[in-house]
């Protein structure tokens, strides 16, 4: 056990279905980000230095829209992707303004689940070698109804070895799915299997559920970054266009 280290990093994502179930996940996720950090700071060694962010996704649905969201941007694609590219646009260490965002979600329409969760894996990353990079994904429908399927389903070894090159802690709480499965089993990957029951998941504990990803990261090692290259916007993100983005309206 290491016991030299006293100062814990962490840069937290929350990659969130906002399709039109999910309304009560996101009251009820903000409700619970305070038992996430409670579950940190549990960590008698460690004292935490924690920056937070979320990506809230949802598409049209033929899919040829989609809708991304983060705390501080509805334009989360040209901060990412395009020329107005501004890394200082995301993370916080406020956890009332994370708050504050998430209440400020809308849901609606379907879902692509793997395109939401490249855009969470492209967030600026502190580049610290001491920094856990954290992914929590969370939907409740099965990869399965939501649209652009072979899209994702062709970007999806890519996206395994994105997680791994990256070092990202993955957490997903997602029902049964064959998609969902092969991702899990990207090294340190945690899945919680819910039922699939179109209900925002409302029958999810999230204290439990956030305490438990919460003393994970507090025990766990870091996973070395490669020096590889990581391949941004395996989507194509950098080649869309704001009539092909997310910004359909209700």
């Amino acid at each position: 056990e290491d016991r030299m280290s006293t100062r814990g990093v962490a840069d937290v994502v929350f990659c969130l279905d906002a399709s039109d179930s999910m309304a009560p996940c996101f009251e009820q996720v903000s409700r619970h980000v305070g038992d996430f950090l409670e579950g940190l700071k549990s960590s008698r060694q460690v004292s935490w230095d924690l920056r937070f962010e979320f990506v809230a996704h949802c598409a049209s649905q033929d899919g040829r829209a989609q809708r991304m969201r983060s705390l501080r941007s509805e334009h989360v694609w040209s901060e990412l992707y395009g020329q107005g590219r501004n890394d200082s646009r995301f993370f916080t260490a406020d956890v009332a303004e994370f708050r504050r965002g998430l209440g400020e979600v809308r849901v609606l329409g379907n879902e692509s689940p793997l395109i939401g969760l490249d855009f969470a894996l492209d967030m600026p990353w502190r580049g610290d070698a001491s920094c856990h990079r954290v992914v929590i994904m969370m939907t409740d429908e099965p990869f399965e109804t939501g649209v652009l399927l072979p899209l994702q389903e062709e970007a999806l070894p890519r996206l395994v070895r994105k997680v791994q090159s990256l070092g990202v802690m993955l957490f997903m709480v997602t029902p049964e799915s064959q998609v969902f499965s092969e991702l899990s089993e990207v090294d340190r990957c945690e899945h919680v299997v819910v039922a699939s029951m179109n209900d925002g998941l409302a029958g999810l504990d999230f204290r439990e559920v956030l305490s438990f990803i919460g003393k994970s990261i507090s025990v766990s090692t870091l996973q070395k970054v490669g020096t590889i290259a990581v391949e941004r916007g395996l989507f194509g993100q950098e080649r869309w266009g704001f009539t092909e983005n997310a910004r359909y309206s209700e």
